[in-house]
């Protein structure tokens, strides 16, 4: 597998694994349901699409790409050859994703390092342990969970599992959340390079911890 589609893995694959694909790009808008609730970390900004918000650093672009995808597309175009199947796909798949976002500081591995939320509903007896069983079961062999526990958000219970695929020569790494909220799970999936994932870690999780779904 070569580079190109080693990044289209990366960004598409892991959070789209039960689901589907989809969607990036920021909304800085001031009428939302959030707003009255949450308060912007400083030097964040808010993402919201489809009753999901969360806050990322301001290098992130993103979104909900029924409101932002040409823009998204654009941005990653822009950052070179190795990104326009990434934004392809994007542009093929508009609905996958809830929120798709991308960090544009692109780390030395050449490494997207991306944020994904997207949302399925499941039957009352799926509980998150089983959702997460669906997962790793349902992994590639290039990718192997390295870690899974049940955690304590702000909001949510959820569960986490970290994967890591070598591929053509890189180390990805992702965190994954799993959060069952009435009938629905989401998922929320952060994805890097393996040597930037511990620098990234901390920002990751205090992102996490402002992910809010509408009621």
């Amino acid at each position: 597998m070569n580079k190109k589609n080693f990044l289209l893995v990366l960004c598409l694959l892991l959070p789209s694994l039960v689901i589907g694909c989809k969607q990036p790009q920021t909304s800085q808008q001031t009428s939302s349901p959030f707003a009255a609730t949450q308060t912007t970390i400083p030097g964040w900004k808010k993402f919201e699409g489809r009753g999901a918000q969360l806050q990322l650093p301001e290098s992130y672009s993103g979104g909900d790409l029924s409101q932002y995808l040409d823009v998204v597309v654009q941005k990653l175009e822009s950052l070179g050859p190795y990104y326009q199947q990434v934004a392809q796909s994007l542009k093929q798949n508009p609905s996958a994703f809830v929120i798709w976002a991308f960090d544009s500081k692109v780390g030395k591995s050449g490494v997207l390092s991306n944020v994904t939320i997207a949302t399925e509903p499941v039957g009352s007896t799926v509980t998150i342990d089983t959702y997460l069983d669906m997962i790793t079961k349902q992994l590639p062999s290039e990718y192997r969970v390295v870690e899974r526990k049940q955690v304590s958000l702000d909001r949510y219970q959820a569960g986490q599992i970290v994967i890591e695929a070598t591929i053509s020569g890189v180390t990805a790494k992702q965190i994954m959340y799993t959060i069952k909220q009435g009938s629905n799970i989401w998922i929320v999936a952060f994805s890097t390079s393996a040597e930037e994932f511990e620098q990234r870690l901390p920002s990751f999780q205090q992102s996490i911890n402002t992910f809010s779904v509408s009621d």
